[in-house]
């Protein structure tokens, strides 16, 4: 399991394949959603970069702590066989390989809004 902490730009980071074509979901503007996903990317909201820094952490299921609450379950395609969590402006946080060109992606937040903790598990 990688860990990193980092002040995202619009309380928010996207979870895809890094070197894969992205389609990129569009963020409700007048909904409070915790993320938005497309089979290519997942956006996930996270803590505002002026009240502080996210806790990220990202490592195949049975690596990862997954003790809050489930925000996500689905399969994001990963046709490079490649797992990033990036900025929104695609500054690299953490990545990782993965085996399948499609990969079972699980995400966990401890709050429902602004979580300064998100989880991501692959298998």
């Amino acid at each position: 399991m990688k860990t990193a902490r980092y002040a995202a730009l619009n309380a928010q980071i996207a979870v895809l394949d890094p070197g894969g074509k992205v389609d990129v979901p569009q963020w409700p503007r007048d909904i409070a959603v915790r993320l938005v996903s497309t089979d290519t990317c997942i956006l996930v909201g996270c803590l505002i970069d002026a009240d502080g820094e996210t806790e990220f952490a990202l490592g195949r299921m049975s690596e990862v702590d997954a003790g809050d609450r489930l925000a996500f379950q689905g399969k994001l395609k990963t046709p490079t066989r490649r797992i990033a969590l990036e900025s929104v402006d695609g500054r690299l946080i953490l990545d990782a390989p993965v085996s399948q060109e499609e990969t079972m992606v699980r995400i966990w937040t401890n709050h429902e809004s602004e979580p300064d903790k998100v989880v991501v598990g692959f298998e």
